[in-house]
């Protein structure tokens, strides 16, 4: 108790300011009277000014206490350990006046053009110490790694903007303030700090993996809004209305009585079916359809087309049964009371519309990342998700037959199997929709009460469960499945196991023996390396595909290749791409000088109590996957250049079974690095494994790229395989190796323009610490004036999604290093976009052997 004691301590006197607002906070819990405390449009029209610091010192009562301590302590004791007790005094204390300004300023001007919810935020009182926290946070973003400021960005943005357009209190208008106070105060800062030291803040790209978080988050965050705003003790945001249309409480006594004495009758009628809604099940139905755009949501993020697919349709139907609603309200003003829970009347525009904003803006978003999405489902998984829903909801619909029809008594009027299946669309409908659509028969008591309460949420809850089947990671089957059965017996080639990959299609000679993998980018027919099969197979299949290729209208293009399909395609140009390093296994020993480094690595290691762990991806555990994926995420915003696919294996490629992974774990548990290998099959055996995935953490010790290679080839070696491959360095060749002529002599111009960014030189060096042999790999090509289109469609392969931010800095980063001086021969950071697996893995060179 005594050692936690001084550990919390020890903290706090690491964060003095951070544990001083605490300390207040704590002990303003316990004021009689905080209303004059806090700040807002009639304290500062008072004259109260000092208000716009004391609200930071106070809330609003013992639960925003609770919540106010957990978040300073969770934002800002980070921020201040970093940056500093004296900025992020100033800056809490600065910020929290601004935003309190900023807010009140901004519920004046809305005072004036929306009198539904300008006015309830200048009448209310804010207080808490949130908002400059937010100020504090959003500015230090400037200054944090490219992820760290990306996902702190994104999230506390979607969480913020969320909470103003749904809930709308006035603190969440503060808070958002805040948010954007620090955000503009922090890219202020690092814009001037940029034209005073000359450099500028990373800025990293976006990984795959990453983007479809983040884009799963904002679909995710979308189906809670309304949520959010129906559990509001005051929703009054100006998208708040599209709550009413998930769920929808009892109406209150003085309106039905309004509206039936006075009103139309057909709204009488609304109000009194809902003021029958009650119980669990109608709450449920409200939640249900949210849970499952959670689904969606998880099956984006996991990169499922499937899920994709259902996300589109289903904000797709949103957007088109808000438009019906915004037309009824527009044609019908007084429909607004029972449809939005608000009169026509001083509605705004902004929440008028929001019915189809709301979705909309979510459709326009999964439309406009679409090709972030490419992972297919399960095949047969949609077949089976049909049967199972229709199973499930033909079982649901018997009952609520068969039921409703033995309990024709307690109906209001006797039901028929006709009119019980007109009324079962209703009951799927969240209570909200009861204004647009009334149900057929109208329950009385008991068990038919009970009936039309919980059909609906039976039927959601099927479609939930069975969504399920499309989220799921896709198996081999089919085409895919035939590949794999080839690779798995033949696939001894560097890049054979990389046909399995996710974007390729298949290719199979007529009797089945080999098959080429390939997709096509601008119509060129771009090869995943060699054919698989026998040798036999593999010779008769190069000019079988070529000619296929050419019946299509395609340009065939064999893509680092051997030396096998060069010669096996007649009149075909070839044109050296990389040199693959391979070591041969059987008496590898790591003794002599020229093992130096490679030795003295593995030897830091086992003196640092440093361990090599073997294991498979999925068996992982899930804090061990989460360190490297973080590791990974960090060194990708890192490097400033977009993430690469093609034959350059990333995390989602982990996942196959078949690929095992190398980590270096320290005696604290800490990730350093990790390799992936992928394995190398002759005849249904192992002959050899690939390097593929290279990553290393932030910070990890020298040597650590050395002794995790350096481990797995002993490995391989003990388990009796013949060869580790390490892959190619695209643009760099071995002394004297390359062909001579001229366009050679432009592909390493090519090399050597490149080299500061991509350090391809770079990386021949590294893996020449392993005393590799080296085999050429050819770009195999009929007819040179193709040259043009090949190397555009090789380009989009490896970058599929560049966009034009990332191509101008792309541009930059090699203008910039044709200015700088030559570098050392010494192992450089490198991020290269070659033809040959493991080239992406170049940049943990730097971390590894210096």
């Amino acid at each position: 108790m005594s050692g936690t004691v001084g550990t919390a301590a020890r903290l706090l006197r690491r964060v003095p300011f951070t544990a001083g607002l605490l300390v207040v906070l704590v002990a303003s819990a316990f004021v009689a009277d905080r209303t004059r405390w806090g700040t807002g449009v009639h304290p500062l029209g008072e004259g109260r000014w000092w208000t716009l610091l004391t609200s930071g010192l106070v809330t609003s009562g013992p639960r925003e206490a609770v919540v106010g301590v957990l978040l300073v302590a969770a934002l800002m004791a980070p921020v201040e350990h970093r940056r500093g007790s004296r900025w992020t005094a100033g800056t809490w204390v600065a910020g929290q006046a601004a935003a309190g300004l900023l807010a009140t300023l901004a519920a004046g001007i809305l005072q004036d053009t929306s009198a539904w919810w300008g006015r309830f935020l200048v009448q209310a009182v804010v207080s808490g110490p949130l908002p400059g926290v937010l100020v504090v946070v959003g500015a230090a973003t400037a200054t944090a790694t490219p992820l760290l400021r990306r996902r702190t960005r994104v999230v506390l943005g979607v969480v913020l903007v969320m909470q103003v357009l749904y809930s709308g209190t006035a603190g969440d208008l503060h808070r958002l303030a805040g948010w954007l106070l620090g955000l503009t105060g922090g890219v202020l800062a690092a814009r001037w700090r940029a034209r005073r030291t000359g450099v500028r803040p990373e800025r990293g790209p976006v990984s795959r993996r990453e983007s479809r978080a983040l884009v799963a988050l904002v679909v995710a965050a979308a189906a809670v809004g309304p949520l959010v705003a129906a559990l509001s003790r005051t929703p009054e945001g100006p998208w708040a209305v599209v709550s009413h249309l998930f769920v929808s409480g009892r109406p209150g006594a003085d309106l039905v009585r309004q509206i039936c004495v006075d009103g139309d009758a057909a709204t009488c009628r609304v109000l009194l079916e809902r003021a029958r809604l009650g119980g669990a099940g109608p709450a449920l139905l409200s939640v249900l359809p949210v849970l499952l755009q959670l689904v969606l949501a998880e099956g984006l993020r996991r990169g499922r087309r499937a899920a994709w697919t259902g996300a589109v349709v289903f904000s797709g139907v949103l957007t088109l049964v808000g438009a019906v609603v915004v037309a009824v309200v527009l044609r019908h003003p007084d429909a607004a009371v029972v449809v939005l829970h608000t009169a026509r009347a001083g509605l705004p525009a902004v929440a008028l519309w929001s019915p189809v904003a709301a979705p909309g803006a979510v459709l326009v978003l999964l439309l406009a990342t679409r090709h972030r999405f490419p992972v297919p489902a399960a095949p047969g998984s949609v077949r089976r998700w049909v049967t199972l829903a229709a199973a499930g909801l033909g079982v649901v619909v018997l009952v609520y037959v068969g039921a409703g029809v033995l309990l024709r008594s307690d109906w209001a009027q006797p039901p028929t199997v006709a009119r019980l299946l007109a009324d079962l669309p209703a009951r799927m409908l969240p209570p909200g929709w009861l204004g647009e659509v009334l149900p057929q028969v109208a329950p009385l008591r008991g068990a038919a009460r009970v009936l039309a309460n919980w059909t609906g949420v039976l039927c959601w809850a099927v479609l939930v469960g069975t969504a399920w089947a499309v989220v799921r990671p896709a198996v081999p089957q089919g085409d895919a499945a035939r590949a794999r059965a080839l690779v798995d017996r033949h696939g001894e080639g560097a890049l054979s196991f990389m046909t399995t990959w996710t974007g390729n299609r298949w290719w199979f000679t007529a009797d089945g023996r080999a098959v080429v993998a390939f997709r096509v980018v601008g119509g060129v027919a771009l090869t995943t390396g060699d054919p698989i099969g026998p040798s036999d197979a593999r010779a008769a299949a190069v000019p079988e595909f070529t000619a296929w290729c050419l019946a299509r209208g395609w340009t065939p293009c064999w893509y680092s290749v051997t030396d096998e399909v060069a010669r096996a395609l007649p009149g075909g140009r070839r044109l050296q791409v990389a040199s693959e390093t391979w070591l041969p296994l059987g008496e590898l020993a790591y003794t002599g000088k020229k093992w130096q480094d490679v030795r003295t690595a593995i030897n830091r290691a086992a003196r640092d109590g440093v361990e090599a762990v073997w294991l498979r991806w999925d068996e992982a555990p899930l804090a061990l996957r989460e360190q490297v994926a973080r590791s990974s995420e960090e060194w990708l915003a890192g490097k400033g250049l977009p993430e690469m696919g093609f034959t350059l294996g990333g995390l989602d490629e982990l996942a196959d079974p078949a690929v095992r992974c190398l980590l270096s774990v320290g005696v604290d548990g800490r990730v350093h690095g990790i390799t992936s290998w992928l394995p190398a099959t002759r005849d249904g055996v192992r002959v050899g494994w690939t390097l593929d995935l290279m990553r290393r953490s932030p910070g990890c010790p020298p040597g650590t790229m050395e002794f995790l290679v350096g481990t797995a080839a002993l490995t391989f070696q003990e388990e009796g395989c013949e060869f580790v491959s390490l892959s190619g360095a695209p643009l760099a060749f071995p002394d004297g190796d390359g062909d001579a002529d001229a366009l050679a002599r432009l592909l390493e111009a090519t090399g050597r323009l490149m080299e500061p960014v991509y350090g391809f030189r770079s990386l021949l060096s590294f893996k020449a610490k392993f005393q590799p042999r080296h085999r050429p790999l050819w770009l195999v090509h009929l007819d040179p004036a193709d040259l043009p289109r090949i190397a555009r469609a090789v380009s989009l392969a490896y970058l599929p999604h560049l966009s034009v931010g990332e191509a101008v800095r792309l541009g930059r980063a090699l203008l910039a290093g044709r200015r700088r001086p030559p570098r050392p021969a010494t192992p450089a950071r490198t991020v290269p976009a070659g033809p040959t697996p493991s080239t992406e893995a170049a940049p943990l060179v730097e971390a590894g052997s210096r």
